[in-house]
């Protein structure tokens, strides 16, 4: 599959529900000056990256449904030496009608989705964060966006330098190419 213009306007429309968060999380509450994101949606503005939804291989069997964050994490690690890594953010579902849910799958080296709690048919768009560090990838459930105890610090001093992996297409290449970060005028 290439990036054709339905999988370009699918990842569109997730990142404009991203956006859209990020709009209303900046009156629902406040947050420290000092912190490095207002909400993981701005984290996600900032960060985050386009990965173009594969097929998954035959020989993937499913893993338990709403255990996302464990299942990417775990599949991850026993590949790692496939080059494979953890990935998180917000999915596009592949039924007929779009739901953008909260969700985490594994990022192949080429920036492709190998999703292995929709292992029946990827979702239809995927914008997130590829973890290059295995120590943050949350095994034991929870999610590194959605998990209280691990979202705080994140929010307050981001991510460590070398934490993330350079996968995946940029959000906006336009802003990207200028200098400015997606989501830098919310």
């Amino acid at each position: 599959m290439t990036n054709s213009a339905p999988q370009t306007a699918a990842e569109d429309g997730l990142i404009h529900h991203i956006r859209q968060h990020a709009e209303l999380s900046k009156t629902a509450y406040r947050v420290p000056a000092d912190w490095s994101y207002p909400s993981s949606f701005h984290l996600l503005l900032a960060l985050g990256r386009r990965f173009t939804p594969r097929p998954s291989p035959d020989d993937l069997i499913g893993m338990p449904d709403r255990l996302c964050y464990s299942n990417a994490a775990r599949y991850a690690l026993s590949h790692r030496d496939e080059g494979l890594v953890y990935a998180e953010g917000f999915a596009l579902t592949h039924h007929e009608f779009d739901v953008s849910l909260p969700h985490a799958w594994v990022v192949r080296p080429d920036g492709t989705v190998l999703d292995p709690t929709w292992d029946d048919q990827p979702g239809r768009a995927y914008v997130g964060i590829a973890i290059a560090d295995p120590q943050l990838w949350p095994v034991d459930g929870g999610g590194l966006l959605q998990d209280f105890d691990r979202t705080v610090p994140l929010l307050r001093g981001g991510f460590p330098r070398t934490a993330l992996a350079e996968l995946g297409r940029p959000l906006i290449e336009e802003t990207v190419a200028a200098g400015t970060a997606p989501g830098d005028d919310l």
